[in-house]
C-alpha cells in the first residue's frame, strides 16, 4: 500500500465532494443552456473520480502500472520556476484592478514564458502581448465577458 497516493487521492475526494455540495446549489441549466453550476459540477466529478483511482492505485499497487518509477521530485531550478509562476499569479490577482487585464495578462505572460526558459527578445515582446490580445478578444470581444480596463480605461 502506497500510503502517500491513498493520501493525496482520499484528500481530492474529499476536496470534490466539498465542491460538489456547494456546485448543487447553483442552476445547472438557466434557460436551457448551461448554467452557473454546470462547470463546477463537472469539475467536482473529474476531481473526485481522480481521487478515487489515485486511492485505489495506492491500496492496490498492481493497479499501477508495471514499469512506472517513483515520483521524481524536481532540482532546485524546477522549485524556481514554481515558485515564479505562483507568485506571478499572486501577483496579477493583487494588481488586475488597478493595470487592467490587458497590461496584467501582458507581464504574466512574460512572466511565464520568461520563467520557461525562453530568453529570445522577440519572443518575449511577441507572445504575451498577442496572447493577452487573444484572450482579449475572445472573452471581451466574442462572450462579452467585461473585463478590467485599469490603467488603460481612457482608450473606451
Amino acid at each position: 500500500m502506497n500510503k502517500a497516493e491513498t493520501g493525496a487521492g482520499s484528500v481530492f475526494v474529499a476536496i470534490g465532494i466539498w465542491m460538489l455540495l456547494d456546485a448543487i446549489n447553483f442552476p445547472y441549466l438557466v434557460e436551457g443552456v448551461p448554467g452557473p453550476g454546470f462547470l463546477p459540477l463537472w469539475i467536482a466529478l473529474g476531481i473526485i473520480v481522480s481521487g478515487v483511482v489515485l486511492t485505489a492505485k495506492g491500496i492496490w499497487p498492481r493497479l499501477a502500472m508495471p514499469d512506472a518509477e517513483g515520483i521524481v521530485w524536481p532540482q532546485a531550478a524546477g522549485w524556481w520556476r514554481v515558485g515564479l509562476m505562483l507568485g506571478a499569479m499572486a501577483a496579477s490577482l493583487v494588481v488586475l484592478e488597478k493595470l487592467g487585464f490587458m497590461v496584467t495578462t501582458t507581464l504574466f505572460m512574460a512572466t511565464v514564458v520568461f520563467g520557461l526558459g525562453i530568453r529570445s527578445r522577440w519572443v518575449l515582446a511577441t507572445v504575451p502581448l498577442g496572447s493577452a490580445v487573444a484572450l482579449y478578444v475572445i472573452f471581451a470581444v466574442w462572450l462579452r465577458v467585461p473585463l478590467p480596463k485599469g490603467m488603460l480605461a481612457f482608450f473606451g
